[in-house]
């Protein structure tokens, strides 16, 4: 007894199954992609800041051991001269208000992600 209804129902509904879980699947690995992007940006500059806020904090170390000046200035000095590897796209992010790195950058990522370093 073979069944003789043989339409092809069956081969289109598989076809359609496969192309919207393909596409399902596109979309998840972009959304993991680009939050591993993102978090590793976020790391990065994370690093970066708080190195420089050590670099700063030795640098005020070093000036009250040595020189016995005031901490204050600090403020006076360029961001170079405390921190020789800074490059220069942080040298426009960045400046050194009452002994403190600050963050003037116009990105909002980055703002937030210096806060949360809390210098």
């Amino acid at each position: 007894m073979i069944n003789k209804d043989k339409s092809g129902k069956s081969l289109i509904l598989l076809a359609i199954v496969i192309c919207v879980m393909s596409l399902a699947l596109v979309f998840v690995c972009r959304f993991f992609y680009n939050n591993d992007t993102t978090t590793a940006q976020e790391k990065a500059f994370k690093t970066v800041v708080y190195e420089y806020c050590q670099e700063i904090e030795s640098y005020k170390q070093q000036i009250s051991d040595d020189k016995e000046k005031e901490l204050e200035e600090v403020c006076g000095v360029e961001l170079k001269a405390i921190i020789p590897d800074i490059n220069d796209t942080d040298m426009s992010k960045f400046k050194i208000e009452n002994g403190k790195l600050i963050y003037i950058g116009m990105d909002a990522n980055e703002m937030q992600w210096t806060q949360e370093v809390k210098i």
